[in-house]
């Protein structure tokens, strides 16, 4: 009869040389896939202007840039309000009114500015609201204003997003 120490030490052993041979070839196809991509015509790795790699040759006519901003819109219990990734649909004097869409609801938000309200360009630096045109997108800080027939938001940051 075979003693079991020897059965389990060399269970261990078969089990050490197959893990050692799978990590090996492992490693061995890892490091020989780009020749053998190479010799079957795929070429390297397609890389564009803003040095992102693709790892298909069509990936990059294929990726999509998404078209609509981030959209969040946070009310804290003290009235804090954010909206960001909101559209202009239009200015007059310091009322600007932005909308939001989310399917097939649409959210309208008036937003009230006054002379402690600070806007800010798409970089971060100094604005105006002589900057602020329908069709930006913008993100708003503020306070949500108590009662009234609409939502508005008396702004202390009006920032235009890219």
């Amino acid at each position: 009869m075979i003693p079991l120490s020897f059965l389990s030490q060399r269970i261990f052993v078969v089990a050490a040389i197959s893990a050692t041979a799978t990590v090996a070839g492992g490693l061995l196809l890892y490091q020989g896939y780009l020749p053998v991509a190479r010799a079957f015509g795929s070429g390297s790795p397609t890389t564009n202007s803003a040095n992102v790699v693709y790892l298909a040759p069509n990936a990059a006519a294929t990726s999509t840039v998404p078209k609509d901003p981030v959209r969040e819109v946070h009310i804290a219990n003290t009235g804090l309000t954010l909206l960001r990734g909101a559209r202009v649909l239009s200015v007059s004097g310091s009322t600007i009114v932005v909308g939001m869409a989310w399917g097939a609801s649409e959210f309208t938000w008036t937003v009230e500015t006054s002379y402690s309200t600070k806007f800010f360009n798409a970089q971060g630096e100094k604005g105006s609201l002589a900057n602020i045109h329908a069709g930006d997108i913008v993100t708003v800080t503020g306070t949500i204003s108590q009662g009234g027939a609409k939502t508005s938001i008396n702004a202390t940051i009006v920032r235009q997003s890219d």
